[in-house]
């Protein structure tokens, strides 16, 4: 769960969102909760009168979407399409009051992380490079693990991560340290709720790597700019690794 808030002129805003949960599965009893946990504070914020955007929405590319729709003999469009339906049924069963619902398989989205791509090459060229990258990589979790082909296991679901050996496009994260210290010591509140400020100048500060943002060995994905072999996985890619 993440909250972000920022004021104008005419009226308070305040915009949350829960995680955009995978959609190779149905819904389980985690899902709910952020969910529930995030409608509490978008009404708590109404009654207080902000102009509230609450989103939440599926995730529905990557490696494991593949797999899952090929043990059912489906599609992964047909597994992401009857998923993403029984989310939504869920929220409202619960009474969710959501404004926005995202789907990672919408020409929207498709769209704009194209956009974001082009944008951040023309404005910073050296930002995004591509490499051949080998390490182990949990599916389920849709984790870096590490970078070496020696086996590991995942740290966050316990199974071992597999050997991937593929050329990425990575997002130079590293290149950003000195500058998000340098916001952190000026605009000490920049980072919110308060109590996290430590905790995320100190992971900051224990040294950022560079992430993956594409992956060339599944198909399942937004499609990059200029270069077909690759697809972004939109959000889907996390753990950034060296």
């Amino acid at each position: 769960m993440q909250l972000n808030y920022f004021e104008t002129m005419d009226k308070p805003k305040f915009y949350l969102t829960t995680p955009i949960y995978y959609a190779n599965s149905r819904p389980h009893v985690g899902s709910a909760y952020t969910t529930i946990v995030c409608d509490v504070l978008a009404r708590y914020k109404r009654m207080c009168g902000y102009d509230v955007a609450y989103l939440t929405g599926t995730d529905e590319h990557g490696v494991n979407i593949e797999r899952a729709a090929e043990k059912l003999n489906v599609t992964p469009r047909e597994l992401v399409d009857r998923n993403q339906k029984i989310f939504r049924e869920l929220w409202s069963l619960l009474g969710i009051r959501y404004t926005h619902f995202i789907r990672t398989t919408s020409a929207e989205h498709a769209t704009a992380v194209q956009k974001l791509v082009r944008r951040t090459l023309r404005n910073s060229p050296d930002a995004i490079y591509k490499r051949k990258y080998e390490g182990r990589y949990c599916i389920y979790d849709n984790l870096y693990v590490s970078d070496t082909s020696e086996p590991a296991d995942c740290p966050t679901c316990g199974r071992p991560a597999e050997l991937v050996s593929e050329e990425n496009y990575f997002f130079r994260l590293s290149a950003y340290q000195d500058r998000l210290l340098e916001l952190y010591a000026k605009h000490p509140h920049f980072v919110q709720p308060q109590f996290r400020f430590n905790e995320v100048k100190a992971f900051v500060e224990s040294g950022l790597k560079d992430v993956s943002i594409s992956r060339k060995s599944i198909k399942w994905g937004v499609p990059w700019p200029d270069d077909p072999d690759h697809v972004s996985t939109s959000g889907t890619t996390r753990s950034p690794v060296t």
